[in-house]
């Protein structure tokens, strides 16, 4: 009996002693996270971004819309009933080929008798040089013929021209774009009678900001190519054909021309949305190994009263942030140029900046953190 007690004792104390074992530990535990939550607390959280390289070639992409290259509207120089009118919208057309034709009647009864005249001054002309070489006629009468000889020629030409002027020929290969008149409709001279584009070769316009023609205009352009929403995601040559030196006063943009031959398998026509994309380079901060340029936030850099541009470094884990006087280059799509004593992978402070100070403690806030909990 007293075996089983002194069992049972030993029982209870040896559980006893773990219990206080476990309770002590886990109160160590608590303590210690409080501590450690606590010493957190104490580093301001900093929002902040990484330093990146500079990159050599940058891509910007830019909307359009597709225009044909040549694009012309005919009208008739004369008056006339529109006799003839082979033009259908969209019906392709070669260079030559006659589109329209007026009521050609009186043109050629008035060639019919200016011919007439001319051919019979042509006739006295000729006779009174003759009488001239044998002094028959005084000089006064054969200067009145010639004049009148040149007279008549001058009528007949313009009788020619006006019978040319009742007929529309295409002025290059294209395509009947649009048709504004039918046959047998009385027409006025400077009329548009039809509109002709020519589609094998055609452009996109497109709007370049002045921050990127203020470094060399086009010059820096590099590869360039487009992209029609019809056409998904296949991209095709292109070049500049011209390019504006005046900036649009709305958009404060320059308008820059970028040609292209339409794409096999496709047909792309005036009118379509298209993306243009281009790679180019710019002026630059000097580079050199020993003195890289890297690219930081605009917001991360800020001046002092002496002009001299700085950033805040800030560590990676928690610690006092670090004042580093910088050189800056020109703004980036994804930044300013910068160069000094940091290197691409650091932090840098993008808000708060001007309450910062180097005797601050300081940690990376957290991504999608707010306040002192970030």
């Amino acid at each position: 009996m007293r075996v089983k007690r002194y069992h049972l004792v030993g029982v209870v104390t040896i559980l006893s002693v773990a219990l206080i074992t476990w309770f002590n530990t886990v109160s160590g535990m608590e303590k210690k996270t409080a501590e450690e939550e606590k010493s957190t607390s104490l580093f301001r959280p900093v929002p902040t971004a990484v330093v990146q390289p500079k990159a050599d070639v940058i891509i910007r992409q830019f909307p359009g819309t597709v225009e044909a290259k040549k694009d012309v509207e005919l009208g008739f120089s004369i008056d006339g009933l529109l006799e003839l009118l082979n033009a259908r919208e969209g019906q392709r057309v070669n260079k030559g080929e006659m589109i329209a034709r007026i009521d050609q009647r009186d043109y050629l009864h008035n060639l019919d008798a200016a011919t007439a005249s001319f051919e019979n001054l042509k006739t006295e002309l000729q006779r009174a040089i003759a009488l001239m070489e044998k002094k028959v006629i005084p000089q006064a009468e054969y200067d009145s013929i010639k004049t009148s000889y040149d007279v008549a020629l001058a009528e007949l030409e313009i009788r020619k021209k006006a019978l040319d002027d009742t007929v529309l020929v295409a002025p290059f290969d294209g395509i009947i774009a649009r048709r504004h008149a039918e046959k047998n409709e009385h027409i006025k001279k400077q009329t548009t009678v039809v509109s002709i584009k020519d589609i094998e070769e055609l452009e996109v316009e497109i709007g370049v900001p002045e921050s990127l023609m203020a470094t060399g205009g086009v010059k820096p352009f590099r590869q360039i190519e487009v992209n029609f929403d019809v056409a998904g995601d296949r991209w095709f040559p292109a070049q500049i054909r011209e390019y504006s030196v005046q900036a649009n006063p709305v958009t404060r943009t320059y308008e820059v021309a970028v040609g292209f031959k339409n794409p096999p398998g496709i047909e792309i026509l005036p009118g379509m949305t298209a993306t243009v994309r281009v790679s180019f380079t710019q002026n630059s901060l000097q580079e050199s190994p020993n003195r890289p340029v890297f690219l930081v936030p605009v917001e991360a850099v800020f001046s002092t009263g002496d002009g001299q541009s700085y950033v805040w470094l800030i560590p990676d884990g928690n610690g006092n942030p670090e004042k580093i006087d910088v050189s800056v280059g020109p703004i980036r799509d994804k930044g300013i140029e910068v160069h000094g004593n940091i290197r691409a992978g650091m932090l840098v402070a993008i808000a708060g900046i001007h309450s910062l100070n180097e005797e601050m403690r300081v940690r990376p806030m957290i991504p999608g953190g707010e306040g002192l909990d970030g």
